[in-house]
């Protein structure tokens, strides 16, 4: 069993490329891959223990910027303030809490596209990417050339992370997996949205490891060899 202070102590990324920034996802789930502890409209702040927390400040310290999606944003703690300055909400119709910390306590921004027809509040700026629906390929390369964003953050939810998987815009995942189990056929996962045709299934490789009590901490790199047969 190791320490907190092992978990992720020497924490580096490679360069991040020039038409994006190096991206990694962090999340915490049940045993069973759920990342609710209640109904989808609760914050989970309890989800993780007091270690998870460290850790997960540890992981923030590390970026340039942060992204999380609107609904993530809505059921979050009003006085969210992650340690990059730089915060992104992924939204469609601006039904957002816009004095919240998280926008208010750094340089906010709302991501959307140019379909999206909705005002922010000053200081909070708007990025629009993509026509008619948000195109994330863009938007990555706005934050990476526009922001000087070089390592960007993934806060969830399982949509906005499925929605970048999918597109492969990942280079690696963090999991924090607590001693829960929460069950549920509606629940969200690590990432929802459709599914991957099997040959075409992404392969990470596991980087680190690290069991603190009853926790396991896992961190993967996106296996850049392509789709890999898992059989």
């Amino acid at each position: 069993m190791g320490n907190l202070d092992s978990i992720y102590k020497d924490l580096t990324f490679p360069e991040a490329k020039a038409e994006r920034p190096y991206c990694f996802i962090n999340m915490v789930t049940t045993i069973d891959g759920k990342i609710l502890s209640g109904a989808r409209d609760e914050d989970v702040l309890d989800l993780g223990s007091k270690n998870d927390h460290v850790v997960m400040k540890r992981i923030e310290s590390q970026a340039d910027g942060v992204i999380v999606g609107g609904t993530t944003f809505r059921v979050g703690p009003k006085k969210w303030n992650p340690i990059p300055a730089t915060r992104i909400v992924v939204s469609s119709k601006g039904d957002l809490p816009f004095e919240s910390t998280y926008l208010q306590g750094g340089h906010g921004y709302i991501a959307s596209s140019d379909a999206s027809n909705f005002d922010v509040p000053p200081p909070i700026l708007q990025i629009k990417a993509g026509a008619q629906s948000l195109d994330f390929r863009v938007l990555f390369h706005k934050l990476r050339t526009e922001l000087g964003i070089t390592r960007l953050l993934v806060l969830g939810g399982s949509e906005l992370n499925a929605q970048l998987l999918a597109l492969d815009l990942v280079d690696e995942l963090f999991l924090t997996i607590a001693p829960k189990v929460k069950l549920g056929r509606d629940v969200p996962t690590y990432a929802d949205g459709d599914p991957l045709p099997r040959e075409s299934m992404h392969r990470y490789e596991l980087v680190e490891h690290h069991a603190v009590g009853d926790e396991l901490f896992i961190r993967y790199r996106r296996n850049q060899g392509g789709p890999q047969n898992l059989e």
